[in-house]
């Protein structure tokens, strides 16, 4: 028998980092050059042999987020400078800041210098290496090293040992598991007795070039995991070994004299010189939750009977059969099968023979992998539901609607292989599309909100979602719900009793009575059916019962989201409709016939910031794709045959919407009349007297803008004689009379405030920002002063403000409007070339943009004297409960202070839905 040697493979072992409900941390950093104190763009930063990795700024910071807390080796890796890795721990929710000075090294030679020392000697080392460090079985052969001249060999005294160095970061193009490793080696050593390998690498994982090549690569990971030390002792922590393959057998005591001298027959030495190994306790809880003691004492022979090998220990045993001897007989695990103390392992046989070809990063998820494989094809399988919880039960013209989408999946495990694009519709009593938006998923939710039109004057609408992939199983597969849109005139009839009570939530505050203006926290408890403490991802809205009356929930989150009963013998592939990972958009070119032409294709974006090379076929199709944008985005597309002649005929086909079929009995709730509008300010009347703000620049003022007169221009000269260029929110705000800048809370976000700002329908009190007349969008969670802070103050001509209510915009009008004009030269207009060189011009849509809701804090803002009517106190959809179950939110109540409806929404980890519904401060 071949003699082992034990294995030291210093690589961080963590845990799958991406698991959505535990709290997960972000590590940040500025990366900068040991000597001269610059910082270092571009500079790699990763997470220990993972596919967890980014790169410096420019400014050389990073963010590495969503990381599972913990013990962590965080490395840094840059051309020029020595590697290093930090070790680190993380703690849950929490943010971690690693600062790095790297040191250059000290000789820095190009690859014409180091190929230039290598000789046969040399070479003979490097086929010695390649074995050693990637393996020799058939996944090595399919492992390149692609710079081998990076490594040196140098001569020591003992003849006996071998030992490898590099200067730069090895690249590994491993084309069996679909990788590209650069692997940092730290140390490197083989002698007949043990080996070792230390180092930091980050896994990539490499495009596929079709389907096939990359459901080979998932065949083949799953291989590799299923019979891997790690998968072996994360089924022994299960008490499923066997049912994995792994079979273990010890030395009988008093058995064969001499351990080598067995015969090849297995059949025969069973019972003689080797018996099943099975201890009383062969696993046992470490004193760290989540690890565990392996016992395993002696040599243990272990055959793994779900693979097969051509090179047999034994003629009856056609599969792998390996040995492992443990000092201390003990191994230390966590409770993925991660080894803690490889050093005291020593493999031989099959398992001997994995080396660094052989790596899978360890956030591989090697279970669902394994699960997708096995997984049939089924319309039953493939099946994806949504349902919207919205802030409000209806809403009125001009009110923002935010909502929080959650889907449920025919099995968990396909969450990221199926829908990434979610539709959102609002249709009319007529079926015309009123509102049509597309929002991100993600991880199996998506968070959006759009404008409501003031000019709405119906009252049944209709609210539906639904996914690309939704199409193949039809109308019942949408999500579509009643959505009453109210004019300032109109109340909703509250007579209607609305049906209290939760599934799996309660709520607790530590006050029955809450008076205005008043701080209310409010703890959230989940459990499951069985009454324990679960994870749960929720949304929670928090109304004014005086102003938003009871109405029950037409679609319900636990009826929404049951899956149907389909036949197991519906396969997907009869599908005609695509999965949506990304956005796309389809294009023909046509000829001066309306035929479709081959042609070259080029896509121009944003005013030529960019361009895509593209090819359209014989019938003139062609598809830009694996988009991802927010808002709209121009384009400009150019079309030549193949003597370079332009085709001015292009079209972008439409995309196609859903059929429309609307549910058949559908209940609006009546509506009444009322004198008095829902807000206390009607549209175009100033929310109260100010004092008049005299315009600085009467010739810079321009009457024709839709606000009408400004109420104060700033010229860009004078905001940059402040000498605070660098801040134009606070440069302004000391040019404008009555404009204030807050932080917002613990976010530190700076706000904006004009003097007689009132809360608008969003809740938000901020102005709105114009540039040249168009309105600037909010993405994600940017304010006011996010928008002014991302334009150059040196391109500004002027600014104008109106502090007053502007009809012409409607509740986006509300706060005023701080309207930038830029320079000549910086106008953001079309390029002058389009027209020359036969370009044909669109505008496509992209993903909503996400605007975070407004949040009312009286701590913040104790001069208000505006008047408070929120209907919506409170709004989050970003909340999820901890491993105790709980969720602690807090909000202030508006100037009506009386009873507030509390509605909870969401998924548990389970995958079961969750709901509640509240009245508290019921006086």
């Amino acid at each position: 028998m071949k003699a082992g040697k034990p294995l030291i493979l210093f690589l961080l072992l963590i845990l799958n980092a991406s698991l959505t409900y535990s709290q997960t941390g972000s590590i940040k950093g500025i990366v900068k050059d040991a000597d001269t104190g610059e910082t270092l763009p571009f500079c790699n930063v990763f997470i220990n042999n993972t596919t967890i990795s980014t790169v410096t700024d420019m400014g050389g910071a990073y963010l590495l987020e969503n990381l599972e807390p913990g013990a962590l080796e965080l490395s840094f890796s840059f051309l020029g400078y020595q590697a290093e890795t930090k070790k680190v721990s993380l703690n849950p929710g929490g943010t971690l800041t690693v600062n790095l000075s790297m040191k250059a090294l000290e000789t820095e030679l190009s690859d014409v210098e180091i190929k230039a020392k290598r000789d046969k000697s040399w070479e003979r080392d490097l086929r010695k290496f390649q074995n050693l460090f990637l393996g020799n079985d058939a996944i090595a052969s399919q492992t390149i090293i692609e710079n081998p001249w990076v490594v040196d060999f140098p001569e020591i005294a003992d003849k006996n040992s071998f030992q490898a160095s590099t200067q730069l970061p090895l690249e590994i193009n491993n084309n069996y598991l679909g990788y590209k490793i650069t692997f940092d080696l730290k140390e490197f050593f083989n002698t007949p007795t043990n080996y070792k390998i230390a180092g930091a690498a980050r896994f990539e994982e490499i495009k596929p070039e079709s389907e096939t090549q990359r459901k080979t690569w998932e065949q083949n990971r799953a291989d590799v995991y299923r019979k891997s030390p790690q998968n072996m002792f994360r089924a022994m922590i299960n008490g499923e070994q066997e049912r994995e393959g792994f079979f273990l057998y010890g030395d009988k005591p008093g058995g064969s004299p001499s351990l080598n001298m067995r015969s090849d027959i297995f059949a025969n030495e069973l019972g003689r010189s080797v018996i099943p190994y099975k201890p009383d306790q062969l696993v046992v809880p470490a004193d760290k939750p989540g690890e565990y003691w392996i016992n395993l004492k002696g040599r243990i022979e272990i055959h793994y009977q779900k693979g097969y090998t051509q090179i047999n220990t034994y003629k009856d045993a056609p599969y792998p059969v390996s040995w492992l001897e443990v000092n201390g007989g003990k191994v230390r695990v966590r409770e993925n099968g991660s080894i803690l103390n490889p050093q005291d392992l020593v493999f031989s046989g099959d398992m001997d023979r994995k080396r660094v070809a052989t790596l899978l990063p360890l956030d591989y998820d090697a279970e669902k992998a394994i699960q997708l494989q096995n997984l049939e094809r089924t319309a039953a399988n493939f099946q994806e539901k949504v349902y919207l919880h919205t802030d409000k039960p209806y809403y009125y013209a001009g009110d923002e609607v935010f909502f929080k989408a959650y889907f449920k999946y025919g099995n968990p495990y396909l969450k990221e292989e199926l829908s990434k694009v979610l539709h959102v519709e609002l249709l009319n009593s007529t079926r015309d599309f009123v509102i049509e938006k597309k929002f991100k998923i993600f991880d199996g939710v998506a968070v959006g909100n759009f404008y409501l039109p003031d000019s709405l004057s119906e009252e049944k609408y209709f609210l539906r979602a639904y996914t690309n992939w939704n199409k193949n199983y039809g109308p019942d597969h949408y999500f579509i719900k009643t959505l009453p849109v109210l004019g300032p005139f109109e109340r909703l009839n509250a007579k209607g009793e609305l049906t209290l009570g939760s599934e799996y939530v309660q709520v607790n505050t530590p006050k029955n009575s809450y008076g205005p203006r008043e701080k209310v926290s409010l703890t959230l408890t989940l459990t499951d059916k069985n009454q324990k403490p679960i994870q749960a991802n929720l949304s929670v809205s928090v109304l004014d019962q005086n102003l938003v009356s009871p109405m029950e929930d037409p679609a319900k989150i636990k009826q929404t989201l049951v899956l149907d009963e389909i036949p197991e013998s519906i396969k997907i592939d009869r599908f005609s409709y695509p999965v949506e990972k990304s956005l796309a958009q389809k294009g023909k070119v046509l000829d001066e016939k309306g035929k479709g032409v081959q042609s070259q294709v080029t896509v121009f974006i944003n005013d030529f910031e960019g361009l895509v090379d593209l090819e359209s076929d014989r019938n003139g199709d062609f598809s830009l794709e694996e988009m991802e944008f927010y808002g709209p985005m121009k384009i400009a597309i150019q079309a030549q045959d193949k003597k370079g002649k332009n085709i001015s005929n292009i079209q972008l086909e439409p995309e196609l919407n859903a059929p429309v079929t609307l549910p058949t009995n559908s209940i609006f709730p009546p509506i009444e009349k009322s004198d008095t509008p829902i807000r206390e300010i009607a549209l175009g009347e100033r929310e109260q007297e100010l004092e008049p703000v005299l315009v600085e620049d009467k010739k810079t003022a321009k009457s024709e803008a839709i606000y009408g007169n400004a109420d104060y221009v700033v010229s860009g000269d004078k905001i940059m004689a402040t000498g605070n260029s660098a801040d134009l929110v606070n440069s302004l705000a000391g040019n404008v009379p009555g404009m204030r800048v807050t932080l917002e809370g613990a976010s530190g976000r700076q706000q904006i405030r004009l003097r007689g700002g009132a809360t608008s329908v969003s809740s938000s009190m901020e102005p709105l920002v114009m540039i040249n007349g168009a309105i600037m969008a909010s993405t994600g969670s940017s304010t006011a002063a996010d928008n002014l802070r991302s334009i150059n103050p040196n391109d500004i001509d002027r600014i104008e403000i109106v502090s007053r209510t502007v009809s012409m915009l409607g509740d986006q009008g509300r706060n005023g409007v701080i309207a930038v004009y830029l320079k000549e030269g910086n106008q953001n207009i079309s390029s002058p070339l389009i027209p020359s060189i036969g370009l044909s011009q669109f505008v496509i849509e992209g993903y909503e943009p996400v605007k975070s809701f407004f949040y009312m804090d009286y701590e913040q803002e104790k001069d208000f004297t505006g008047k408070d009517q929120r209907q919506t106190l409170y709004w989050n959809p970003y909340l999820v409960s901890d491993e105790s179950g709980k969720v602690t939110i807090t909000f202030f109540t508006n100037d009506i202070a009386g009873p507030m409806r509390v509605e909870v929404r969401g998924l548990g980890i389970n995958g079961e839905p969750v709901s509640g519904t509240f009245i508290i401060n019921s006086k």
